[in-house]
């Protein structure tokens, strides 16, 4: 049974009933939602404070682990672009020693730099991945293709032997150093009229004395030997077939004979400054059916790419030669 509640009314001097209030009740009512969404408030603020949830636990461990392996991860994003550069590079001198002209310039999608991918947020470094594994995609089936294509079009078969192992492969002088390349293939200037003409051969300056070597097998198709101070001076030209010849001028001494067998690498004579030379060295050409060639595209054999860019980068230098 509820309980009739009464109040005192000072006016009448009597206990008089309760009469029923909406508003009293609407406050009542108010008062305790306010209270309960304030307790409910505090408690789930203090839930989160002291009880972690096991998604919160597996935030925080990538967290510290990201913070842990920042530099670790920073070291690999810097040594796969270095290596990516110079695969890039060494694609490119393949290219060129392979077709004898430049690559194509490749237009690729630009993607972020390694400080931005380490300090992007969760969207972001998705979107990084993602670009860089259609990335690597878009690699692995052109170098496929690539591979399709060198092993249909790039075999060596019996036919191939003989113009390869006639083909100079290696350095015309012993212990060949990139430095000592001094003048290329090309227009260059005369160094004694100071006139530009064209240079069919590379210059290779070294001591006195130096080792020449034929760069390919072969026999030996003329020895001259002048006192003039003009021309090749005393040269040697080598017949390896297939229409290949190779001319070494301004020699000191000749040590090979009209006619003589050689083999690649053999000595046939040393460096010296005769004929029209200002300077200790050889002058090496090669030619193929009567036409020159520049002989960078024949310095294959103990050179590297990189390597192979600097004599490339040295040999088009229009300077001056040394006859």
């Amino acid at each position: 049974m509820a309980l009739t509640k009464f109040y005192y009314n000072p006016k009448t001097l009597r206990f008089e009933r309760a009469r029923f209030s909406v508003v009293r009740i609407a406050m009542g009512i108010v008062g305790y939602l306010v209270f309960g969404f304030v307790f409910f408030a505090a408690l789930l603020f203090l839930q989160n404070l002291i009880i972690e949830t096991p998604k919160e636990k597996q935030l925080r461990a990538e967290n510290r682990a990201l913070s842990e392996h920042k530099v670790i991860l920073s070291a690999l994003l810097t040594e796969s672009n270095n290596q990516l550069t110079d695969l890039k590079k060494k694609d490119l001198s393949l290219y060129q020693k392979l077709f004898e002209t430049e690559a194509a310039e490749t237009t690729g999608q630009v993607f972020p730099e390694r400080e931005e991918i380490l300090l992007s947020n969760k969207a972001e470094f998705n979107e990084s991945v993602s670009q860089l594994g259609n990335r690597f995609t878009e690699l692995i089936h052109s170098a496929q293709s690539g591979n399709k294509f060198f092993s249909l079009n790039a075999r060596v078969g019996r036919s191939d032997m003989p113009e390869l192992i006639a083909t100079p492969s290696i350095a015309p002088i012993q212990n060949f150093e990139l430095e000592k390349l001094v003048s290329g293939f090309g227009v260059r200037i005369n160094p004694f009229h100071k006139g530009k003409y064209q240079h069919d051969g590379v210059d290779i300056a070294a001591p006195r004395g130096t080792l020449v070597l034929a760069t390919a097998p072969g026999r030996v198709l003329i020895t001259k030997k002048s006192d003039l101070i003009a021309g090749y001076g005393n040269y040697i030209e080598i017949d390896h077939g297939n229409g290949y010849i190779t001319r070494y001028s301004h020699l000191e001494e000749i040590e090979a004979r009209t006619g003589q067998k050689l083999e690649k690498g053999q000595p046939i004579g040393t460096i010296g400054s005769s004929g029209g030379s200002i300077a200790p060295h050889l002058h090496y050409e090669v030619i193929k059916n009567g036409v020159s060639l520049d002989p960078i595209k024949f310095f294959m054999e103990g050179i590297s790419a990189d390597q192979y860019e600097v004599l490339l980068t040295v040999s088009k230098k229009q300077n001056q030669s040394l006859d």
